[in-house]
């Protein structure tokens, strides 16, 4: 078993209904494959793999990559390549095409990981990036605070489960004191609140026209939610896409050229 906890299956319900709006967007910008011309598709951060599992039944040849670390690492459906988090294991230009979803702004080495997508990404290919947008980022504060109070319920007794096991664990460190007590960054650069840039159009067309590539396109994903997953699946996607004309899309699709 892994040495990372499995998220919990209400998570996992509710990241897959999100991902399959998503990834339905991301497709009306993916050329289409067929037997004249089947594509191979790189899928970055591939997590449970559900996402690359569709993508394949679609008729892409897939390359689902993720690190050891990777806290889905027990649920997956898909076989995926273990990577080190940097080098893709694959010959230059060897993709049609290039996915990842809400990865980009876990990555440390973020240049190096653009500049990789770049070298195994044919000319002319496609990358879709979706991206966590700074409307995300500023609505997860008060979610988090949401998300506190129903664990505080829970964990009073008053929250009904259907095992025992499913009552929120209370946190055994500093760190694990201070992310519940406090919103907690989400990536890997700046704080919660400076995540609001990072997180921000400006910051990521200068990222991806540095490393190489054009920028074709930018759309909002259409959907709301939070970081913080405050009301799971008690929320439709259809009364999210609602919400989402008030209070702005969570992610920001990115369509990139070589």
């Amino acid at each position: 078993m892994s040495q990372y906890s499995l998220p919990s299956q209400e998570h996992m319900d509710f990241l897959w209904l999100i991902r399959k709006h998503e990834i339905d967007i991301a497709l009306k910008y993916l050329p289409p494959t067929s037997k004249e011309q089947n594509l191979k598709l790189l899928e970055l951060g591939a997590g449970t793999g559900q996402q690359a599992h569709y993508l394949s039944n679609l008729g892409y040849r897939v390359l689902a990559l993720d690190v050891p670390s990777s806290s889905y690492k027990e649920a997956r459906i898909f076989p995926i390549t273990e990577y080190n988090g940097e080098e893709i294991p694959a010959a230059d230009e060897e993709f049609d095409l290039i996915f990842s979803s809400n990865v980009l702004e876990h990555v440390v080495n973020i240049d190096k990981t653009l500049s990789e997508t770049h070298r195994t990404l044919k000319y002319g290919g496609t990358a879709i990036h979706i991206i966590p947008s700074p409307k995300c980022r500023i609505w997860s504060f008060p979610a988090h605070y949401i998300w506190l109070s129903k664990r505080i319920w829970k964990k009073s007794g008053l929250g009904k489960f259907s095992k025992a096991s499913a009552a929120p664990k209370i946190p055994n460190s500093t760190k694990d004191w201070l992310r519940t007590i406090f919103p907690f960054v989400h990536g890997e650069r700046g704080n919660a609140l400076t995540e609001i840039y990072y997180f921000s159009t400006i910051y990521w067309k200068n990222l991806f026209e540095k490393n190489g590539f054009t920028i074709e396109k930018i759309y909002d994903n259409g959907i709301f939610y939070t970081m913080s997953n405050a009301f799971g699946t008690s929320i439709s996607v259809k009364n999210r896409k609602r919400l989402s004309k008030f209070l702005g899309s969570s992610c920001i699709i990115y369509i990139v050229k070589k």
